[in-house]
């Protein structure tokens, strides 16, 4: 039976947003490495939503800018442009301080990692308790959120061992523990299970849905495991660093294209999907008509048949004047020319 102390602590854990404003807003968010002289654009203009209580799921291939996105909305990384929006935080966090955002995440956000990160020379209750003094919660409610942490998360017997005593599923709900010490509004999670076996995932797994419904706390996850993808309410597809779809419950990651809904974005792009390109041999134009309340998209494999009285010239790239074929500097300027062509129709 629960005693008066726990039930004081899991009324603490309940959130109750009713007025239907998303708890995250992501717009327009890219982001570009360079490496020396070359830049990798990991996103190309992202936007999604996660409510109040939601579970929404990202998938995609490796190197698709699904993890590049959660550190993003999670205020780690900060993205080359776009906005990140968390619910009762007046601005918008890519324009905040790094201290602005960690104060602001304690409460907010809590982090998942593969990895527990757990101090190994702490036991797991002193872990869960040094993350709410980091977070500068009153150690009277430290103490009675741990308590009811440990025995929400099935731990208790478990809280004076160290880490190197724990098994793999002790460890990710320890880690779990020292996130939701904070009381946060939503848990974000890099492949929260990557690390565990099938019968592990699976009880984290029933975890995650009990934290979910029982705490009302959201849930945004990246995972490309078919175990974890079912929990979801929402899933995004995330390809080449956009979102190309959205699938439901029934989705098969193995094939994608029976699940898959696809969505003009905030910058009315539609990406086809690149196994549906390959099967009709990667046409890069097409043609497009609509016939009794559907588009029609037809392959077009030389798209020169449309180049009628193109010319080809060269221009200055300092002045805009037009040179002649091979000239090495402008008449006009005298600047060196570069062999930049532009069309001329």
């Amino acid at each position: 039976m629960a005693t008066n102390t726990e039930i004081s602590a899991s009324k603490e854990f309940i959130q109750n947003d009713k007025n239907g404003i998303p708890l995250l807003v992501a717009e327009d968010i890219i982001k570009i490495y360079q490496t020396g002289k070359i830049e990798t654009q990991a996103l190309r203009g992202v936007s999604f939503k996660v409510h109040a209580k939601e579970k929404l799921f990202l998938i995609g291939a490796s190197g698709s800018g699904k993890t590049t996105l959660v550190n993003i909305v999670a205020g780690i990384t900060k993205p080359t442009s776009g906005k990140v929006f968390w619910k009762d935080l007046s601005k918008d966090i890519t324009r905040s301080s790094l201290e602005e955002i960690i104060k602001a995440r304690r409460t907010f956000a809590g982090v998942v990692f593969q990895d527990s990160r757990l101090l190994p020379h702490l036991t797991v209750k002193e872990n869960i308790e040094l993350a709410g003094f980091y977070a500068k919660v009153p150690p009277k409610i430290v103490k009675r959120r741990s308590e009811f942490l440990l025995r929400f998360l099935e731990i208790w017997d478990k809280r004076n061992k160290k880490e190197n005593t724990l098994s793999g599923g002790e460890k990710k709900r320890a880690a779990i523990a020292t996130t939701l010490i904070t009381n946060p509004r939503i848990l974000i999670g890099d492949e929260p299970t990557g690390d565990l076996d099938v019968v592990t995932a699976e009880s984290i797994l029933d975890l995650f849905d009990r934290i979910n419904e029982e705490l009302g706390i959201a849930l945004c996850i990246v995972t490309h495991s078919q175990q974890v993808a079912t929990r979801a309410d929402r899933i995004l597809e995330i390809s080449d660093g956009i979102i190309i779809g959205r699938h439901g419950k029934e989705v098969v990651l193995r094939n994608l294209d029976q699940s898959r809904l696809l969505e003009i974005d905030r910058q009315d792009r539609l990406a086809i999907p690149k196994e549906i390109l390959q099967s009709i041999d990667n046409p890069t134009h097409f043609t497009a008509s609509s016939k009794d309340g559907k588009i029609i998209l037809s392959p077009i494999f030389d798209p020169n048949i449309y180049n009628n009285n193109v010319q080809e010239i060269i221009t200055c790239s300092v002045c805009g004047k037009l040179v002649k074929n091979n000239a090495r500097f402008c008449d006009n300027c005298g600047s060196t020319i570069t062999n930049k062509r532009e069309r001329n129709e």
